[in-house]
């Protein structure tokens, strides 16, 4: 789950509301992690989450609140994983950018909500995503969640427990495994090495992400590829594989080379998943895992 950084941009100087807002937020975030196991809430790099208050802060309302309430603050903000935004999407709600909306519909997932007015009340968040690679702007369905009722609802329970259906606990059991829990999956030798050096933070959204793919090539691998079924999912340039052919080649178990274009995203590194999709029958080539490659608009 991503966290709204824009809800936490409203002045608000009503201790009262202060109190029902933080104390409800901190309440959701509860039940999700006690419930469906998801007790790290993304965070962007260098966004600064404070009350903006005139007459009130957040160390003034610990210093007041219930152990239980400082006991869950404290938690949210220690398991919480900062991450760098994405480079080449941008989502953006009444012409501002929305980081953690850009994550949430980049990952299938949904932004967590704190609400001192009504603003954020809002399941559906309608905003605008532009590509920079395609230089196109749409529109997009945001999922927000703000309240505890929200959770008991399908589809948004199924994709809490979707999120938390882990297969193995660790990379090395995946890669050890990956036969076993990944059957249409074949992987480069390299990988293991990407895996090892990948942080365990990322590693639930890794596990989805291959997940997702095994799923595709089980339903749709004696079709021709087709990439809309598969959360934002997109090629390399013409240009990039023209100008780095070397960062996008791979070497299968067999020892032949592949050139690997399509490429799928996840969030803290500027993740990619870079894979070949009609490597065997009923099989994708998984090529490399870890930071976004060179291209040609971020050479380095």
């Amino acid at each position: 789950m991503y966290l709204n950084e824009r809800a936490w941009e409203i002045q608000q100087d009503d201790p009262y509301r202060i109190h029902e807002a933080l104390k409800n937020f901190l309440y959701l975030y509860a039940i999700i992690a006690k419930e469906f196991h998801l007790s790290n809430v993304y965070v962007p790099q260098n966004e600064e989450i404070y009350l903006r208050s005139r007459t009130y802060s957040i160390q003034e309302w610990l210093a007041k609140s219930d152990i239980e309430y400082r006991r869950l603050y404290l938690s949210f903000w220690q398991r919480r994983i900062l991450y760098k935004p994405d480079e080449e999407y941008e989502a953006s709600y009444h012409g501002q950018a929305l980081k953690g909306g850009t994550e949430a519909v980049l990952n299938h997932s949904f932004m967590i909500s704190i609400c001192f007015n009504e603003e954020w009340k809002q399941e559906i968040v309608h905003g605008r995503m532009y590509s920079l690679k395609e230089d196109l702007e749409s529109d997009v369905e945001i999922c927000n969640v703000f309240s505890k009722e929200q959770l008991l609802r399908s589809p948004l329970c199924e994709r809490l427990k979707s999120d938390n259906r882990n297969l193995v606990a660790s990379y090395d059991e995946l890669w050890e495994k990956r036969e076993i829990v990944l059957p249409y999956l074949r992987f480069c030798p390299s990988v293991e090495k990407d895996l090892k050096r990948l942080e365990s933070t990322y590693f639930t959204q890794v596990i989805k992400k291959l997940c997702e793919l095994n799923s595709y090539c089980e339903k749709h691998m004696k079709e021709p590829f087709q990439p809309h079924l598969l959360s934002k999912t997109t090629p390399e340039s013409e240009k990039t594989l023209e100008l780095f052919p070397a960062s996008h080649t791979f070497t299968d178990e067999r020892g032949e080379k592949y050139l690997a274009s399509w490429h799928m995203r996840f969030t803290g590194i500027s993740g990619r998943i870079f894979f070949v999709p009609n490597y065997q029958e009923e099989a994708m080539l998984i090529c490399y895992i870890g930071e976004k490659l060179p291209n040609a608009n971020y050479p380095t």
